[in-house]
């Protein structure tokens, strides 16, 4: 069904046939009852902890060394992404990615190269998801005491602030100045 078309059928409605039609999307879809908890403000500061656990327990366990899989912090990063109501706590979930798998490489100097390109992915994500909000220099202070100068150090680093300094590529859409 058409955007357009829902739209219209559901202005058709009488407010109780809506309530009722919510709460049944709530109950079969818990990604819905998610997105309006963390829309109407109820306790969407557990649901971003809930994942951020998820995440930290990724790289850092209570036992073990952590496994650090991309494709497990991925699909975190996407279910998460499909609830998030605001893209504030979107762009806050990348940063708490890649500051953690930033921590996991200074921890164990883990050079597997999958680690890596989506370290170097979710940075450059993070990256233009704060720049698009205007958040940037917000988490700058951040990433100073991050970045130790002991860290500053590894080829990682450098790698880190090209994308970082990078100019912004081109929006395919855009026509060419010529």
């Amino acid at each position: 069904m058409a955007k357009k078309s829902l739209v219209k059928e559901l202005e058709k409605q009488d407010p109780e046939e809506l309530l009722r039609l919510l709460t049944e999307v709530t109950r079969r879809f818990p990604v819905a009852k998610m997105y309006l908890t963390m829309e109407f403000g109820l306790e969407g500061t557990s649901i971003v902890e809930k994942y951020q656990r998820e995440i930290y327990k990724e790289y850092f366990p209570k036992r073990g060394t952590g496994k650090a899989r991309s494709s497990k912090v991925n699909k975190i990063l996407k279910e998460f992404s499909l609830i998030s109501a605001f893209r504030e706590d979107l762009v806050e979930m990348y940063w708490f990615q890649v500051k953690h798998a930033i921590l996991y490489y200074q921890t164990y100097i883990h050079d597997y190269e999958p680690f890596l390109n989506n370290l170097f992915k979710n940075w450059k994500l993070f990256l233009d998801m704060a720049r698009e909000e205007g958040l940037l220099s917000t988490y700058e202070p951040q990433m100073e005491a991050l970045f130790s100068e002991r860290f500053k150090r590894y080829w990682l680093y450098a790698q880190l602030m090209d994308i970082l300094n990078a100019p912004p590529e081109p929006d395919p859409d855009e026509p060419i100045d010529e």
